[in-house]
């Protein structure tokens, strides 16, 4: 039999029984209404072969919490051709999105921002130009990280940088409040380890959400990330 497969990734199935963080999750109601508003959700009108992909990437689930979630500080880690930072601006309007990324958006030959959409210019983002796995860097942030009420992490999995700024985030003495982390590519085989380290009641949202593993976290106390 022939099948034709866009991607092949290489990862590994881990045993989740085990595993007390997703085990104790319970905010399936949450999850519930989310992946609900992602299936009626239609992003393409963002010019991205993949934007509306449901399942297979992130960006309808991302909708979908934001919808539910209704964040007011949102922290975007990898800005890229700003697709995600698109789905986190239209479907949390009212929020102040902060992204990072070591190259500026605007460097990119595709991008789905513009300037109207930076503060300054009527907009509700702005840009740091930051590698947060850098101790100096990220100290810099860490003020503005503890107040997030939503922080996605799509960074390069590099084998370096998430653990890193994992290790560093769980240093932050966040105060108590609905607050979540959402990650991407959490099935590569650079992440299978951090993921499992996380210690926050977590889920694998990876069938509503990229092929590559889709991750959500809760951390209304703060990252507990296994040293």
């Amino acid at each position: 039999m022939s099948l034709t497969v866009r991607q092949v990734i290489e990862s590994r199935c881990l045993s989740q029984d085990d595993d007390p963080a997703v085990q104790n999750f319970d905010e399936y109601g949450l999850v519930t209404q989310a992946v609900t508003v992602a299936a009626g959700t239609d992003l393409s009108y963002i010019d991205n072969p993949f934007a509306n992909a449901f399942p297979g990437d992130h960006y309808r689930i991302l909708a979908g919490l934001m919808t539910v979630l209704r964040p007011k500080r949102i922290v975007d880690i990898g800005t890229h051709y700003g697709t995600g930072t698109r789905v986190m601006l239209d479907f949390a309007p009212r929020a102040k999105v902060d992204t990072f990324d070591v190259l500026k958006w605007s460097s990119f030959e595709k991008t789905y921002l513009d300037e109207r959409d930076f503060v300054g210019n009527g907009g509700n983002l702005t840009q740091h130009i930051s590698d947060l796995s850098d101790e100096a860097e990220f100290n810099k942030f860490s003020a503005l990280l503890g107040q997030a009420d939503f922080i996605m992490c799509d960074g390069p999995k590099d084998d370096k940088f998430e653990e890193k700024f994992y290790s560093l985030l769980s240093g932050i003495n966040m105060e108590y409040k609905t607050r979540w982390l959402f990650l991407d590519d959490i099935r590569f085989m650079s992440e299978l380890i951090n993921w499992r380290r996380i210690q926050n009641k977590k889920i694998d949202l990876t069938s509503f959400g990229h092929f590559s593993g889709t991750g959500l976290v809760d951390i209304c106390e703060g990252l507990n990330f296994l040293q």
